[in-house]
């Protein structure tokens, strides 16, 4: 037989201390602890700001983006910084930029890119690209090359523009006039002579600036397959920087002029209206509250890049840290007033749930001295998680405790200490239990996550046994009811549903238990079909700046970055290189590497393959059409990784922490919560069907939350199902456990299991339903936040919680318990230490 030694030593340990205190030494414990608490005030508020945004941290080195990204710093020299693109709306550009400087000292080691540096930046790359020496050439020259490239990518991108010009060109000519289009074309057309074509190419040059006009004629400008495939493969630019010379000699306009009008063409990627485009580098590890200062500080502008999200996030996670903790204490003070109806134990509680919050930031404060960095995530369930669960152990007890003095007994705080210790200590340890698998997960964000839940389970148990037993010590019987005059009756007549309930489940045992399993089935079947996101926009209010940033960047410039890695030298494997840069950029994309500059594809051998080569890796560099995170870049960069290329940057990481992290939990943690929990319930009851039914239940309140949510919000965030089932599979054991432990009690004047089961759910089915309440009312207020990553988390588990409270404990509990019988405690008879 398996002791249970683990369970009953520190009952009867807590035991002997309270009975050791007597009202002298109660006061002496109040000032200890209202000095605990002045000394935990001083650290908690200082916990939120400490809070970690980004999922980097968690990745540990054996994810693929991660080697991506450090083979790209080592060899490459690309890493370590990130970028900030910046929009700033300024009537010039000079009042733009200034607005930028006056603001950069926010930001430590930043850089700021001007569309002047990076088309320059661009120009030395090309003219790399060419083989050239740019000392060898006249500044013209570079010039027009550097002009002629951007132009093609322009064109590219904008190729309906490029039909314009077509159509203007060629088509007015063919129909002598007739219409008023374009003027300046009519203009440049008659003071040109020449042939037809001639005059046709050179006015069409003279308006629009583009010599790529002149490669086309009356009988192709309609082939608009042609004039996009011309343009992709266009690579003679000697010959086309001939025909502009001679059109220059032919004309009064001046080499200068050309290169005005062209460099102006392609400032439109870095500029549109009274919009300025800028690019800042800042370290890898800059501070999100600098970067949300620089946010902040600027006039007239938009901030964005996955650290102007992160920065952004954090911003408004911390008011809404507030909003929430308020929302919390006010919903929870309303319950308590329509469930207990009597100040004293509602400010008992309160007390109790606010200074078991202050011990878990505390916590997480001392285990960030320690190298615990806190992921928002676990910040965020914190408040409610230890509300919920300190309030659900002091109702039991107190409850306990007004039930003992209805008994008339000589030292009712006593027994009821004794009598609701099993089920507090029971409860806690499976909670804590449940989420210490966490810990054991080799997933670096679930480690995080469950460091925070079990010092969230620990810190709710601590002052809700030791801090509501100093107040109920020191507050006389007769006070403890203010304002009513008689206690709360633990006999209500909202016991009465409960009652009709249980005994309804348990004459329609078997139909009630078919409805269930097929429900589960159902659940199991549609859970695999619900698609979740990885947008931004979840942990972000919509009004955010980064978000409205995101719009308008998404118009001016590709700036989603993937690095994509392959094994082996260009040559060796110049044909997958080859055909993966033409497939990405026909897709839009633009792909720097050792066979295409941006989007043009280069067949021949240059002294790129070089500069893309090293070690024995070979690097491509692609801009996304898409913004970073978004389903267009997440789809695409997945799409690469499948391909079994390494890829490194945002959207890789991203990929990787939210595949690794879902794996992780639903192939290994919850499992392993689930053993845990199976494996130490059978060490205390003895049994191995009660901790499965437990289970059994738990995971389809899991899924009907789950399910709530999708319907309401179609497509969840991908850590919403997620936390609802780890929530779920811990919290959900409490209620369980009140009434089980009731029933050991109620067995022992009851031989028949059916009216044993019914008067466990009666007189515990009060407690249940009011800690059910104030459990899903500290989850509800998540709602009131305005990211809706938190709205879904609070749906979802508060549904769960009300649907385990008024279905499965009074219903579904009761229908099993009486079809197994007997055979609930087998194969070993329940704990001696249940029934004393």
């Amino acid at each position: 037989m398996i002791t249970n030694v683990k369970l009953v030593f520190p009952q009867y340990f807590l035991l002997y201390i309270r009975s050791r205190i007597n009202v002298k030494n109660g006061l002496v414990s109040l000032v200890l602890w209202l000095l605990l608490i002045i000394i935990l005030l001083h650290f908690a508020v200082k916990t939120p700001g400490l809070f970690t945004y980004s999922d980097s941290p968690f990745l540990s080195n054996s994810i693929q983006s991660v080697r991506a990204d450090k083979i790209v710093t080592n060899y490459f020299q690309i890493g370590n910084v990130d970028n900030l693109y910046v929009i700033i709306n300024s009537s010039s550009y000079d009042q733009a930029l200034q607005e930028i400087y006056s603001n950069l000292y926010l930001l430590k080691n930043a850089t700021v890119i001007t569309p002047n540096d990076y088309i320059n930046m661009l120009k030395a790359e090309y003219i790399s690209y060419l083989g050239l020496n740019e000392k060898n050439l006249s500044s013209t020259i570079s010039q027009i090359y550097e002009n002629l490239t951007r132009l093609k990518l322009y064109l590219l991108s904008n190729f309906q523009y490029f039909e314009y010009q077509l159509n203007i060109t060629f088509g007015l000519p063919l129909h002598n006039f007739t219409s008023n289009i374009c003027p300046t074309y009519k203009e440049n057309f008659n003071k040109i002579n020449g042939s037809l074509l001639d005059k046709a190419r050179y006015a069409g040059y003279l308006t629009f600036k583009d010599p790529f006009l002149f490669y086309f004629g009356f009988n192709n400008y309609t082939n608009y397959t042609l004039a996009l495939k011309f343009l992709i493969q266009f690579s003679n630019y000697t010959s086309l920087i001939e025909r502009i010379l001679k059109t220059e000699n032919k004309t009064s306009f001046s080499e200068s002029n050309i290169i005005y009008n062209m460099t102006t063409v392609f400032n439109s990627s870095f500029h549109k209206g009274t919009l300025w485009f800028f690019i800042i580098n800042v370290p890898s590890n800059e501070s999100l509250t600098n970067i949300n200062q620089f946010i902040e500080s600027l006039k007239n502008a938009y901030v964005v890049g996955h650290l102007a999200y992160y920065a952004q996030s954090a911003y408004y996670t911390q008011s809404n840290v507030e909003i929430i903790d308020i929302t919390t204490i006010i919903l929870v003070m309303i319950l308590l007033i329509l469930l207990v109806r009597s100040i004293i134990p509602i400010l008992i509680l309160v007390s109790s749930a606010g200074t078991s919050l202050l011990l878990a930031y505390s916590l997480m404060y001392v285990e960030t001295l320690l190298g615990y960095k806190i992921y928002y995530i676990s910040g965020l369930v914190a408040p409610p998680i230890v509300f919920g669960l300190n309030i659900d152990y002091g109702i039991l007890f107190i409850y306990r405790y007004f039930e003992e003095i209805s008994k008339n007994n000589s030292d009712p705080l006593l027994y009821a200490l004794k009598n609701s210790i099993k089920g507090i200590l029971l409860s806690g340890i499976s909670i804590t239990i449940g989420f210490s698998s966490f810990i054991l997960s080799p997933s670096p964000l679930l480690q995080n996550i469950g460091i925070a839940l079990v010092t969230s389970s620990i810190s709710a148990l601590i002052p809700a046994v030791f801090f509501t037993y100093t107040l109920l010590l020191l507050i006389p019987q007769r006070y403890i009811s203010f304002p009513r005059k008689k206690l709360p009756s633990v006999a209500d007549i909202r016991q009465r549903y409960l009652y009709k309930l249980s005994s309804f489940a348990v004459r329609h045992n078997k139909l009630l238990v078919i409805l269930m399993l097929v429900s589960i089935v159902i659940f199991i079947f549609y859970f695999p079909t619900i698609h979740t996101n990885v947008n931004i926009d979840e942990i972000l209010p919509p009004y955010a700046n980064s978000l409205a940033g995101t719009k308008i960047l998404n118009q001016l410039y590709n700036y989603s970055i993937d690095y994509v890695i392959l094994y082996g030298n260009p040559r060796a494997n110049y044909t997958l290189i080859y055909n993966l840069s033409k497939s990405l950029i026909d897709q839009g994309n633009l792909v720097y590497g050792p066979m295409s500059f941006g989007t043009q594809i280069i067949a021949n051998n240059t002294n790129l393959y070089d500069h893309f080569h090293q070690g024995n890796y070979t690097l491509l560099i692609v801009y996304l059409k898409y913004p970073v995170f978004s389903d267009g870049a997440i789809n695409l960069t997945d799409w690469l990784i499948s391909k079994g290329f390494l890829v490194g940057g945002d959207n890789a990481q991203r990929i990787d922490i939210v595949n690794n992290t879902v794996n992780v939990y639903f192939s290994y943690t919850l499992p392993l919560t689930i053993a845990l929990i199976v494996i130490y319930l059978f060490i205390i009851l003895g049994s191995i069907l009660l901790p499965l039914r437990l289970s059994l239940t738990i995971a389809l309140s899991s899924f009907l939350g789950v399910f709530t949510v999708t319907l309401v919000y179609t497509s969840p965030y991908w850590l919403s199902p997620l936390v609802i089932f780890a929530l779920l599979f811990s919290l959900g054991i409490d209620y369980d456990m009140f009434i089980i432990i009731r029933l050991f009690d109620e067995m022992k004047n009851e031989d028949d299991i059916n009216n044993a089961v019914i008067r466990s759910v009666e007189n515990t089915g009060l407690v249940v339903t009011t800690c059910g309440l104030i459990l899903a009312g500290a989850f509800f207020s998540l709602m009131v936040a305005n990211m809706r990553f938190l709205q879904e988390i609070g749906l979802g588990v508060g549904v769960s919680i009300l649907f385990d409270t008024f279905v499965v404990r009074p219903i579904l509990v009761p229908a099993i318990i009486s079809i197994l019988k007997k055979y609930n405690f087998w194969p070993f008879k329940a704990r001696k230490f249940l029934y004393t």
